[in-house]
């Protein structure tokens, strides 16, 4: 497990130390390291022209803001040379950055009292002086927290060097990353069903990256029912009336709920209003994931951006992973699915 303190300041963190025989951890401070952009050229995937990006910096699926890419490079493994793929991004001054586990969030590990994430985050200082919150590198995610298991795409919060806000969202849409090589072809988020989302919200305040309320569940043994008492947020798509609604729940320090009551889903996007502390907002948003191979393991993801032009500090990212999804499902409502 990682520690990063609650600290407003920005590379403020801890480092945990652990100690065997029982003993407790010693927490040892030090500063978050700034990241230094890739440097030479970077190699882009065949698949990268795939790639769809949400931002609130700007209108439309691209913006000046953040973009997500995914480059392709070589790794030599003990004499073996074979090529990897992996997400970065670029910032609107063109620099390409690798993902980077002291710009994730906080997540428990199995032996932690409270699952529940933080609401505030340091986020990692980039090299021209702005700040990203990104969810999540490879590293930082767990089995402990599913809304950590982002594999086809990624959200967060950049603050530019002279405090411009972007709010992002980006990866592959369902259906538009390569198929494998057996199984079905067809989408699950194609025509019928329902599919209930664990989401996550992303909000700036106050020059500070700040996070809706996320306790996950903490289930112990062979015990079915959470040690804990979870703290969840869900949004529902019925594919058989193409509606979505749901609720982004918040905290002292991310503001008030977000509330979708009536979004209309039209193929692989989606949009409507929100509301959030009696406003209303913008939703734009995209489904992401891979394709359903027949084997009962899809994966599937939702991202999107909630804009509010009467209060830009309700503005809000978000992003899901499937939690429940019931495909044959012949109901018109958004009632959200239970496990």
């Amino acid at each position: 497990m990682k520690y990063k303190s609650l600290s407003l300041l920005p590379l403020a963190a801890a480092l945990a130390a652990c100690a065997g025989g029982g003993v407790a951890e010693p927490h040892v401070p030090f500063s978050i390291p700034t990241a230094t952009p890739l440097t030479g050229e970077v190699k882009l995937s065949d698949d990268n022209s795939k790639i769809e990006n949400i931002n609130t910096a700007g209108t439309g699926s691209t913006s000046s803001g953040i973009s997500i890419q995914e480059r392709e490079y070589k790794v030599n493994n003990y004499g073996y040379e074979s090529t990897q793929k992996a997400f970065i991004f670029k910032t609107p001054g063109g620099a390409q950055y690798a993902l980077s586990s002291y710009a994730d969030p906080i997540t428990p590990s199995y032996s932690s009292p409270d699952f529940k994430i933080p609401d505030r985050h340091a986020g990692q200082r980039l090299a021209d002086g702005s700040r990203i919150f990104i969810c999540c590198s490879d590293s930082g995610a767990t089995d402990q927290a599913e809304i950590t298991k982002q594999d086809y795409m990624k959200f967060g919060a950049w603050i530019g060097p002279n405090g411009e806000i972007d709010l992002f969202a980006g990866g592959f849409p369902v259906g538009k990353t390569p198929p494998p090589a057996w199984g079905t072809y067809t989408p699950e988020t194609q025509g019928k069903g329902k599919i209930t989302y664990q989401v996550w919200g992303i909000r700036v305040k106050n020059g500070q990256f700040v996070t809706s309320s996320y306790t996950p569940p903490k289930n112990s043994g062979y015990t079915f029912s959470p040690t804990n008492t979870p703290i969840l947020s869900f949004i529902t798509a019925n594919f058989n009336s193409n509606k979505l609604a749901g609720e982004i729940i918040g905290n002292n320090d991310y503001g008030p709920n977000v509330k979708i009551e009536n979004a209309t889903i039209s193929g692989l996007t989606f949009s409507g209003t929100a509301a959030s502390d009696g406003k209303t907002g913008n939703l734009e948003g995209k489904f992401f994931g891979k394709f359903d191979g027949g084997w009962g393991n899809t994966e599937t993801s939702i991202g999107g951006k909630i804009t509010f032009d009467g209060d830009r500090s309700l503005d809000t990212v978000f992003g899901g992973v499937s939690y429940e999804k019931k495909l044959d499902d012949t109901t018109q409502d958004t009632n959200h699915l239970k496990k």
